[in-house]
């Protein structure tokens, strides 16, 4: 979609390294690469402590919370443009995935978006553990590309 708007994409994903490995080298490959912007994809869970009656009595687990639900979007703290794009995202992404009280969250902890060069933010497109969330996720995850590709759009056109 973002290809049909005239962009140059990229897709950077390190699927048989351990999550760590993957970060490390996606910052690596962002860096190098010369890009204008970046853009994560993540998915949220939620989860809920539990009592239970074990063999030697309660026990607590931590099981999937399903009230969780929408979509944020986040940047690094003081990137304008950063700032900028997660707005442009978030718009039409919170839209279509409704429910978190701040759908532009300003997260400088985050190493994807900390030690990026470029205007880097990370889409997270709803909860896993909500039933309607993951039924969007894994029925139509177009939809969940045209919000973010209409942000993106917004964001080119300002």
């Amino acid at each position: 979609m973002l290809r049909k708007l005239g962009a140059q994409v990229d897709v950077i994903d390190f699927p048989t390294r351990s999550n760590t490995d993957d970060l490390n080298a996606t910052i690596r490959a962002a860096n190098e690469g010369g890009y204008d912007f970046g853009i994560s994809l993540h998915c949220d869970s939620a989860s809920k402590e539990e009592r239970i009656e074990g063999e030697d009595g309660p026990e607590l687990i931590f099981a999937p919370d399903p009230r969780p639900h929408g979509a944020h979007v986040c940047f690094y703290p003081g990137s304008a443009k950063g700032s900028r794009l997660a707005v442009c995202i978030a718009g039409p992404l919170a839209r279509l995935l409704p429910g978190r009280a701040n759908t532009v969250q300003s997260r400088p902890g985050l190493a994807v978006l900390k030690r990026t060069r470029c205007p880097w933010v990370l889409c997270e497109c709803g909860f896993i553990t909500n039933p309607a969330d993951a039924a969007l996720m894994k029925d139509h995850p177009g939809r969940i590309a045209e919000a973010i590709a209409e942000g993106v759009k917004d964001y080119l056109n300002q």
